[in-house]
């Protein structure tokens, strides 16, 4: 079965975003508490109970503040062991001959890249706001709520990317340098234009990611960047069915 293939080539990548996350959310989130008395080390729980409205908001922003690059770190990592990379050992001879379309090869490539994204996004995430809620008695959080969810979205287009870069180089090394190559050069442009010419250019789809880390609390729904989501949600789609189409019409 391909994903569970799939889920064998990228699991240490996997564990490794997890551990990667899920560890600094939970540190960044016992903190406070965390004080020194007579050379040792104790958890003082009353920290969170003095003001606990903007100790919540506060320690908020503190998890999302180490976070917000999960989606992007995932789709990067977990993206370059698209299908194309099996065009350079060989075995995507074997799996050609299987019964099976490559375009199905493709789509569970991104599905399991999705799934796998998605829980590198909500356990650390969810995990942080469980501890925080239950220290401070408070519920109220809604940026923790929403945030892996959008950073789920955000990355998606990199997942894509890497993908097709991967495709299109036959390698997983050469389908990360060729991402890492387009989005630095892309903000490299986008500071030039930006700076010298004052020209307030928008992201491309991390716009959301970006109101995620400057909301302050009653931010009205009409400042959410909607033109980057719509942005995001459609080279979603493109860059995944693009590596289709390489897939399709490649020889081997």
């Amino acid at each position: 079965m391909y994903a569970w293939k799939c889920w064998r080539e990228t699991r240490a990548s996997f564990i490794f975003l997890l551990m990667l996350c899920t560890v600094p959310a939970l540190l960044v989130t016992l903190g406070p508490g965390l004080t020194e008395q007579n050379g040792w080390w104790r958890f003082d729980r009353s920290e969170y109970l003095h003001n606990a409205g903007p100790t919540s908001q506060l320690v908020s922003i503190m998890v999302l503040s180490v976070l917000w690059p999960s989606g992007f770190l995932s789709a990067v990592f977990l993206g370059a062991t698209a299908p194309g990379s099996e065009i350079e050992p060989g075995t995507i001879e074997y799996l050609w001959t299987r019964p099976r379309t490559r375009t199905s090869l493709t789509w569970t490539h991104w599905g399991v890249c999705l799934a796998e994204m998605v829980i590198v996004a909500v356990v650390p995430t969810y995990l942080a706001a469980a501890i925080l809620g239950t220290l401070t008695r408070t519920w109220n959080l809604p940026l923790l709520m929403i945030a892996p969810w959008i950073m789920v979205i955000v990355g998606l287009p990199m997942l894509g990317l890497t993908a097709l870069m991967t495709a299109l180089r036959r390698s997983a090394k050469g389908g990360l340098i060729y991402t890492a190559g387009i989005v630095s050069v892309y903000l490299i442009f986008r500071q030039l234009i930006t700076v010298p010419l004052h020209l307030n250019l928008p992201p491309l789809f991390a716009g959301p990611v970006t109101w995620l880390m400057n909301n302050k609390p009653f931010v009205p729904p009409s400042a959410f960047p909607w033109g980057s989501l719509v942005r995001a949600v459609l080279l979603t789609a493109a860059f995944p069915l693009a590596a289709q189409y390489l897939l399709k019409r490649a020889e081997v």
